[in-house]
């Protein structure tokens, strides 16, 4: 159905389109414009009221209706008075879809979309999040599917105001990824949002709950569920660098404890020896003053309850395998792996997060490294964080490089790559912030925010400000450089797509007990 004209533009600017007066026509709908052999993919980025009338008679003309209250009735009403659309160009198709070099002619006819013009986009990738969105309507017989390779180890940003569906996103993202071969999930997960419990649905909901593996302080109340325990043998001291805050002098002396007491390192400053002994010991190297708060701040990163042993770290010998050592072989088996850090404080969960991202980095590096056979048939890995800039803000960085820095910069090269989620890109280094490729924008009316993300996306989405400022609950812009153009799209629920996958038809998950 014909609903505009061209009655103007640019290559490289905006197209004009009159819009007949009965025309539903919004902010972010999607038309097709075929002219010349051409079929022109555009998008309506703003629209406008115009009139024929000079602008002091309509003034005049509503000042009457004000003062008098009378009701206007004007000759030729529908011919004098319309409505502009402003509009962008996608794509063309001219065989193959190639960026826009050319514009369409004068008086070319402007349509509707159909689900028959957007085929093409069920065979783009594996991993299905939706369905492609017109405006505030979506047409549901057009699935998105995002190419998981790509995506994965290229780096993804989440981000949306609070209520804006980041998580559910993930979880219906991770469903994808359990669905297909060759990759593997990390997610820390600081809300207890993503396993799921009676009243939440989760990714153990799904079929495929077998494949994941949830590490938890409250391992005795999940049923199958693995213990999240670390011991202090375990961690080195680069586990720490860059991701609390310390001194260079206490980063030396760390180096130089785990020099002399090996993996005991922590135990030996916290517990078994006083600051006097470890002062002899490091051939007095080190001062008083530094050793004494540098167990202070050990001790309170660990938050060990009784001086020993905490909710998730112990000082005392580790018995059976390490909890590094279950995650790496888990993602090597190409699982899930959720790590529930929700009743943990702000240092521990970033310490924790960082010392398994670590592991999972160097492993795969050094398989790269030493056993390229191997490494080809290590899935892909994909590490999900929230709250991104705690461990990738300006702020945090200051504090020295860190593990998810690394992985930004290096991780693509491994397999590695991580989802940022945040509400605040723009607390991000505009060079990390581009090297994630693909960014999943659900609503973002922070100013600042937007800019930030249209100013590092791969494909131009700088017309697209004020439709990214009014998207709502579930609706996204998906912008990658493994994607013909930015996509909207209207993200599945994630309980509908559990109740799809017919997960219920077992009466749910029996091993959730006393959540």
């Amino acid at each position: 159905m014909v609903i505009g004209r061209i009655i103007g533009g640019s290559v490289g600017d905006k197209l004009i389109i009159r819009l007949k007066n009965e025309s539903n026509v919004d902010v972010g709908d999607l038309l097709i414009i075929e002219d010349k052999g051409l079929k022109f993919y555009v998008k309506v980025i703003n629209k406008s009221i115009a009139s024929l009338v000079p602008g002091q008679f309509i003034e005049e003309i509503a000042g009457q209706n004000l003062e008098y209250d009378e009701s206007i009735n004007l000759f030729d009403e529908k011919e004098r008075f319309y409505q502009i659309a402003f509009a962008k160009i996608l794509t063309i198709d001219k065989n193959r879809f190639v960026p826009p070099r050319t514009i369409p002619s004068f008086f070319a006819k402007v349509s509707k979309v159909s689900s028959d013009d957007f085929k093409f986009l069920e065979k783009k990738g594996e991993i299905e999040i939706g369905c492609l969105r017109l405006g505030t309507e979506s047409l549901k017989s057009v699935k998105i599917k995002l190419p998981a390779k790509d995506l994965v180890s290229h780096h993804m940003l989440v981000t949306a105001a609070t209520g804006k569906g980041k998580s559910n996103f993930v979880r219906v993202f991770i469903r994808g990824l359990l669905k297909t071969e060759g990759f593997a999930s990390l997610i820390i997960d600081p809300h207890a949002e993503y396993y799921g419990s009676k009243g939440m649905k989760g990714l153990s909901h799904l079929p495929d709950r077998n494949k994941i593996y949830y590490f938890t302080p409250r391992w005795q109340e999940v049923m199958g569920s693995y213990e999240l325990k670390i011991f202090a043998e375990d961690l080195k001291p680069a586990d720490f660098h860059g991701i609390i805050e310390l001194s260079d002098a206490q980063k030396e002396a760390m180096d130089a404890l785990y020099k002399v007491y090996g993996e005991v390192w922590i135990r030996a400053l916290l517990v078994d020896e006083s600051i006097n002994n470890i002062y002899d010991k490091l051939s007095k190297n080190v001062s008083f003053a530094t050793l004494y708060a540098l167990r202070r701040r050990i001790g309170y990163t660990l938050e060990l309850e009784d001086g020993e042993s905490g909710l998730v770290f112990d000082t005392r010998k580790r018995e059976g395998t390490s909890i590094f050592e279950k995650i790496r072989q888990a993602v090597k088996d190409g699982k899930t792996v959720i790590i529930d850090t929700s009743l943990l404080g702000s240092e521990a969960e970033k310490l924790t997060s960082a010392g398994i991202a670590r592991r999972q980095f160097n492993f795969y590096r050094r398989t790269k490294q030493l056993n390229p056979d191997a490494f080809d048939n290590l899935p892909e890995l994909l590490i999900v964080f929230e709250e991104a800039p705690r461990v990738l803000g300006v702020d945090a960085l200051r504090h020295g490089t860190n593990v998810f820095e690394k992985i930004a910069r290096e991780g693509r090269k491994f397999h590695i790559g991580i989802c940022a989620i945040t509400q605040m890109p723009s607390l991000i280094p505009k060079e990390i912030l581009s090297q994630m490729n693909t960014k999943v924008i659900l609503g973002i009316p922070a100013p600042m925010d937007r800019n930030a993300v249209i100013e590092s996306s791969a494909q131009n989405i700088s017309d697209e400000s004020v439709e990214i400022q009014m998207l709502d609950k579930g609706e996204a812009i998906v912008t990658s450089p493994f994607i013909d153009f930015p996509l909207p799209v209207k993200v599945s629920f994630f309980d509908d797509l559990v109740r799809e996958d017919n997960s219920y038809k077992r009466g749910g998950n029996p091993e959730l007990v006393g959540l």
